[in-house]
């Protein structure tokens, strides 16, 4: 039985001048509306938006939670077999005789800054905090909480959610983009990745729909990030002795600390994706980097060194022998 060519062609239609200039006006109006309309109802209607929301929330929670725990378990075990198999593991994501564009410490830099962003300093204290209180543990009755006996817990529990598995879902949608834009020669959009379910059709509306979808999804992570940054830098500024402007009576961030705040992340943001990947994503990579190892090691110095030490080699123990079972829970 003769096997198919791979598809190495998905044209797709974009503007040829003007503001749209070599992207898809389908795409990129259609999302700028939903977001647009998304924040306008938050903006106009925040109690009624946050009631639906919560709401969405819950119930997709309570009826997709099993199902969310067992695909990024697949991931999981999907990317372990693309590692291992010499075939996929030794596969070059370019064409023959690439080299890399950047060092490997611009990659890692730019993968833990850009990829997970303020959430990688936020949550490695927040959460656990959150979990030495309460986690499945304490819930099972294996461990106490704001007890000794539930500290090796509360970091095996962070570890699972910041681990193999997060990781698993970013390195299968990189790879399919890198495979099938570097190898296939399609575009560097999400659809791509879905060219050999929905072949040629991914030239209309459904690829389309398939990038708008992806489009609104990544506008929205990054919004959630940078609330939790916004409030960061609030508070940084407070501490650094800006003023008590940047505050309101509930010791959260103000009106005026908020514009503040968004008119300096969003100016640096701006500035930096205008200068390129080259540029001034990697430079601010690279100094996010070299900084985020400042801070461990003046905590190391200066802060619980050896309690600092035994959590994280303990903690890594404990999360990789029990991986197998707690990937499943």
């Amino acid at each position: 039985m003769a096997t198919k060519p791979a598809l190495m062609n998905l044209p797709i239609e974009t503007s040829d001048t003007g503001f749209y200039s070599g992207f898809s006006k389908d795409v990129t109006i259609s999302a700028k509306i939903l977001v647009s309309a998304l924040i306008i109802w938050a903006v106009v209607f925040p109690e009624n938006a946050s009631n639906v929301l919560s709401a969405l929330n819950s119930f997709l929670l309570t009826n997709f939670a099993s199902w969310y725990i067992f695909v990024i378990a697949f991931y999981v075990v999907v990317c372990l077999l693309f590692a291992l198999v010499p075939s996929s593991g030794k596969l070059l994501l370019g064409r023959p005789g690439d080299t890399p564009e950047f060092s490997n410490f611009s990659w890692f830099s730019m993968m833990f800054g850009a990829g997970i962003g303020i959430g990688m300093l936020t949550f490695a204290t927040a959460e656990p905090i959150y979990h030495f209180g309460n986690n499945p543990d304490v819930i099972r009755g294996l461990s106490t909480g704001y007890e000794a006996d539930n500290v090796r817990a509360a970091y095996r529990w962070s570890f699972l959610h910041w681990g193999v598995s997060a990781w698993a879902c970013y390195a299968l949608v990189g790879l399919a983009l890198a495979y099938f834009s570097y190898r296939r020669n399609l575009p560097l959009t999400i659809r791509s990745g879905l060219a050999p379910l929905f072949g040629k059709s991914l030239s209309g509306p459904v690829g389309s729909i398939i990038d708008i979808v992806a489009v609104v999804a990544t506008v929205l992570g990054v919004a959630q990030t940078l609330g939790f940054g916004v409030q960061q830098f609030v508070a940084g500024l407070h501490r650094v002795g800006i003023g008590d402007w940047v505050l309101n009576a509930e010791g959260t961030a103000s009106t005026g600390g908020i514009i503040l705040a968004l008119l300096v992340i969003m100016g640096a943001s701006t500035l930096s994706a205008l200068s390129g990947v080259g540029k001034g994503i990697k430079w601010l990579s690279n100094i996010n980097m070299g900084l985020s190892f400042f801070i461990l090691f003046f905590f190391l110095v200066f802060g619980s060194t050896f309690f600092g030490l035994q959590a994280l080699i303990v903690g890594m123990f404990d999360y990789f022998v029990t991986l197998p079972k707690t990937l499943f829970t």
